[in-house]
């Protein structure tokens, strides 16, 4: 389990998310705070943070057989009205890719040690 702490700008906490959980949550807080559209949004977020899949991704582009790689049932809509999904597909090495870029975007993100 893993803690995000983002103080981008104001400071919120997501206590006790899964790898794919965390992803989505950094997102959406990043999306509510910047009000992107989509094309500088995927300039953000970048297709090589996750690898194959890509980190975002429209909801219209995403094909049957690809739906249970995303969150289609939570979609963001975006200031431009572009409906877009989170990649819910991370393991180890993409989700420290992932973690690196958020911290370099101004969020703490750490994890939680068992007590």
């Amino acid at each position: 389990m893993v803690r995000e702490c983002d103080n981008y700008p104001t400071k919120s906490i997501v206590k006790n998310k899964t790898k794919a959980r965390l992803v989505l949550k950094t997102i959406e807080n990043y999306i509510n705070k910047s009000n992107m559209g989509f094309s500088v949004l995927k300039k953000v977020w970048f297709d090589d943070l996750q690898g194959g899949k890509g980190v975002i991704k429209k909801l219209a582009d995403i094909d049957k057989k690809n739906e249970q790689n995303y969150y289609i049932e939570h979609p963001i809509i975006l200031r431009d009205g572009t409906e877009i999904a989170i990649c819910n597909q991370w393991e180890e090495k993409n989700l420290s890719n992932f973690i690196f870029h958020a911290k370099l975007l101004g969020f703490e993100i750490k994890s939680e040690t068992s007590k």
